[in-house]
C-alpha cells in the first residue's frame, strides 16, 4: 500500500499521553503518530521514509504544510 498524502489542513492534530508526550492526527477515522518531520528541501527523504514504513506493512500517511512534511504511522502499528 502507498503513503496516503494529504494537505496538512485537512487533518486533526493532537497529543496524547504514553509514557511521555506524544504528537497525534486522525485522518479518514484512522489515528496516526508522528514518525518525523522533514523541511520541504527534504521532500526526497520524507518520500523515502514513508515508503519505507509503508513496505512493512504500516499505514502511513505523509502530511504537507507550507513549512515541512511529516511522516505518520497508524498508531496501533507502534503501539502493539
Amino acid at each position: 500500500m502507498l503513503p496516503l498524502i494529504v494537505v496538512e489542513d485537512l487533518i486533526s492534530a493532537f497529543k496524547f499521553w504514553n509514557e511521555g508526550i506524544h504528537e497525534g492526527m486522525l485522518y479518514r477515522n484512522d489515528f496516526y503518530v508522528i514518525l518525523h518531520q522533514f523541511a520541504l528541501t527534504d521532500r526526497l527523504e520524507a518520500y523515502r521514509r514513508a515508503t519505507q514504513e509503508s513496505n512493512k506493512g504500516f499505514k502511513v500517511c505523509v502530511t504537507v504544510s507550507k513549512t515541512h512534511y511529516t511522516v505518520w504511522v497508524e498508531m496501533r502499528s507502534q503501539l502493539t
